[in-house]
């Protein structure tokens, strides 16, 4: 395994949407699809935004690529530590492992829907996160583009674009 001492940028942009990620959509196909918070005409004007510059390491073994990276106060969840993860032969299938104050797993997969658990200090959460686009360009570019909406069960959903870079 080979490691490597980087500097990350991350971006983040959280916008409420209407309609659930829990329910399933399905087109005549029988795929699932989603009908709620895909275009930005949907999204409420209201967002926020969190940019942070943060040291981390990339961990690479020639199958595997793995960024981790520690959260801190602006994105609410100090005490946690990030691990941001991927097989090189499916780019398209990212992994987000959050540990310590607040932990969850959360699966990125362009189209998929996938059933998750947030951990809190107060109690656990049920949460749906359904992908919309994974741009994962950390091998050549050093950059992964995630666009995803989460919902925690019985609360608003919420549309996040997600953008890491690696920095020189």
């Amino acid at each position: 395994m080979e490691t490597q001492n980087i500097k990350m940028k991350i971006r983040s942009e959280r916008y409420d949407v209407e309609g659930s990620v829990f329910a399933n959509f399905l087109n005549d196909e029988g795929d699932d699809i989603l009908e709620c918070g895909t275009s930005d005409v949907e999204m409420e004007l209201e967002d926020e935004i969190i940019e942070l510059c943060t040291e981390g390491v990339m961990n690479t073994d020639g199958k595997k690529v793995e960024l981790v990276y520690e959260e801190s106060e602006i994105t609410g969840m100090a005490g946690s530590r990030t691990s941001v993860s991927f097989e090189n032969d499916t780019p398209g299938f990212v992994t987000m492992l959050r540990e310590g104050s607040v932990s969850t797993a959360l699966l990125f997969e362009r189209g998929k829907r996938h059933h998750c658990v947030y951990n809190t200090p107060i109690m656990p959460f049920e949460i749906c996160v359904r992908t919309i686009k994974v741009e994962n360009n950390i091998l050549s570019d050093g950059t992964l583009n995630l666009d995803y909406i989460i919902e925690i069960r019985g609360a608003k959903a919420e549309r996040t674009k997600f953008e890491l870079q690696i920095v020189e």
